[in-house]
């Protein structure tokens, strides 16, 4: 039997795509760090060209907005929190639900610390409504199967203390991105220690 012989366009086509990926990478980190010195508003392509070192024709290549070059990097940061709260559910089995509380105060805490351009991305007024509910219910599904792993049980507010979960994070994260708080440690504890009271009693 002969043998099979690869395709040219199928030996060519995956550098081309890590290429294509790594390339789109370094577009998104420097437009995640000029964003987070000038602002959404503020940020022009140009100033995101030059600091990729990239031409701007291949930068609009990739990305012909700036709306799509921010959603591009939102998505990815989302994919990166979602990540790590899933990862955090082997870590919580058997853990009280306050503890568990604590636990996603702490990985939300150095999320926002390693990704300091996540609250400029999310305070933009152009993301799509469609995609703002659906990452708001990914979100809120993670921290739901958390605190499922509560012992002893929540019971039948779960759902309800992961969404107050969820917007006590969406505080924290708008937060960071006012001028007048900066992100001001004190207000994420009593936040963190309001939370902590009310998961208490919850499975008391």
């Amino acid at each position: 039997m002969a043998s099979q012989k690869s395709s040219p366009d199928l030996i060519n086509r995956s550098p081309k795509q890590k290429r294509g990926r790594a390339r789109v990478a370094v577009l998104t980190e420097a437009a995640a760090k000029v964003f987070l010195e000038r602002g959404y508003e503020a940020a022009t392509m140009t100033e995101i060209a030059a600091e990729a070192k990239s031409s701007i024709g291949s930068l609009y290549q990739f990305f012909p907005t700036k709306m799509l070059l921010a959603e591009a990097l939102h998505l990815e940061r989302l994919r990166q929190l979602n990540a790590a709260l899933v990862d955090l559910r082997a870590k919580v089995d058997g853990k009280r639900a306050a503890e568990i509380g604590d636990a996603i105060f702490a990985r939300l805490g150095a999320f926002l610390e390693e990704h300091r351009e996540f609250p400029v991305l999310a305070a933009r007024r152009d993301i799509p409504k469609e995609r703002k509910v659906q990452s708001r219910a990914e979100l809120r599904g993670n921290i739901t199967a958390l605190l499922r792993k509560a012992v002893p049980s929540i019971g039948d507010d779960v759902d309800l203390l992961a969404a107050l979960v969820l917007e006590l994070l969406r505080i924290i994260i708008t937060a960071a991105h006012d001028p007048d708080i900066g992100g001001d440690p004190r207000m994420v504890a009593e936040l963190r220690e309001m939370l902590h009271k009310r998961l208490e009693e919850a499975t008391t």
